[in-house]
């Protein structure tokens, strides 16, 4: 059978075959579009991951007195930690006693002497308050 035809006999034909590829490809675009608005949406509501502040410090001891010294801070960007809280037992010739002192505004170099009227220290906790408001122990030992 001939399908093609010219002149007043020229039909057209019922052919349904094209009809499935269209709707195929505009719920793929539609299916598309949707999902780009998901992810979009999701995206948009996750932070980008911060690096965590560390500080670095030396602690050291001579006979009754510990000294803490800042000497880092990163990033650079966090300096001067808010708050830095120093716990520690001190000695009053019969009991240890829990002691707090503190370095507000604390940067690279800061220096906290502390006495203990003893040599026996029996735990320093060292806590910092970031700018965030958070916290965080940064040393903690029991001698």
């Amino acid at each position: 059978m001939n399908n093609f035809t010219s002149g007043k006999d020229r039909k057209l034909f019922n052919d349904d075959r094209g009809v499935s590829p269209v709707i195929a490809v505009i719920l793929m675009v539609a299916i598309t579009v949707v999902m780009a608005a998901i992810v979009s949406s999701w995206s948009a509501g996750v932070k980008a991951p911060t690096a965590p502040t560390t500080i670095g410090l030396d602690i050291t001891r001579s006979t009754n007195n510990v000294i803490v010294i800042v000497t880092s801070i990163d990033p650079p960007s966090a300096a001067p930690i808010n708050l830095i809280n120093i716990s520690y037992y001190n000695y009053d010739g019969a009991n240890h006693n829990l002691n707090y002192t503190n370095m507000t505004n604390a940067d690279v170099g800061a220096l906290k002497s502390i006495n203990t009227n003893s040599p026996a220290l029996k735990k320093l906790i060292v806590t910092a308050t970031y700018k965030d408001g958070t916290q965080k122990v940064i040393y903690n030992r029991e001698t």
